[in-house]
């Protein structure tokens, strides 16, 4: 089975495993995303709820951009020649496109709920689709590992963390572990995903009422 394929119908099962985009498209799918932030389109579609994420992240990338922008501004009116002025304005103009790609890209791809899934999203490295039906509960707990996109979290069995990078907030905890497979292709058991959340009392509050709701229906 390929990464990004399904399952199928296999009970309890996640039937839609870790989807990585291919660098071919990341390009488009920046650029798309960046157009949406610009114009801002809602996240969500009607009868989804968004859960942003990685706000945090985007702050330390706009103060360090910004910071390194104002520095090399300095550098290019009192020390470079006018020869290489240009040169240094164009690495300057990418500095900046890039701190906005990467805003973009990580506020248009939140967790999204549905009234019968949880769409777990990491930018765009992962994304992986859980049923609620299969969630046995969901809890705040702050931790932190190294690394990018859906990962396995050190000394945590079972446990797979769901981060653009850095800290998550919140627990969804499976009804039994599954055999899930990444997008590097690696099988692994998980039964706890720890995702990040701009406001993890909303979100675990949102989280809750949808699990209630698919376990009522």
């Amino acid at each position: 089975m390929a990464p990004g394929s399904s399952d199928g119908d296999s009970g309890g099962f996640v039937r839609t495993v870790t989807q990585r985009a291919r660098w071919s498209e990341l390009i488009g799918r920046t650029c798309a995303d960046l157009t949406a932030w610009l114009t801002r389109r809602p996240l969500a579609e009607p009868g989804q709820t968004a859960i942003s994420h990685s706000a945090e992240l985007r702050m330390v990338v706009f103060l360090l951009v910004g910071s390194e922008v104002l520095v090399e501004g300095l550098l290019d009116v009192s020390v470079l020649p006018p020869a290489w002025r240009p040169f240094h304005l164009l690495w300057i103009a990418l500095m900046i496109d890039a701190s906005l790609a990467f805003a973009a890209v990580t506020r248009r791809n939140p967790h999204l709920l549905t009234a019968g899934t949880l769409r777990l999203s990491a930018g765009l490295f992962d994304r992986l689709t859980i049923p609620l039906r299969d969630v046995a509960g969901v809890r705040r707990e702050q931790v932190t590992a190294k690394g990018r996109g859906l990962r396995a979290l050190p000394g945590r069995e079972q446990s797979l963390l769901c981060t653009v990078a850095g800290t998550a907030q919140l627990v969804v905890e499976l009804r039994e572990a599954v055999p899930l497979r990444l997008a590097d292709g690696s099988v692994v058991q998980v039964r706890r995903f720890h995702l990040a959340a701009d406001d993890p009392v909303a979100a675990h509050r949102e989280l809750l009422r949808a699990v209630a709701a698919a376990v009522v229906d």
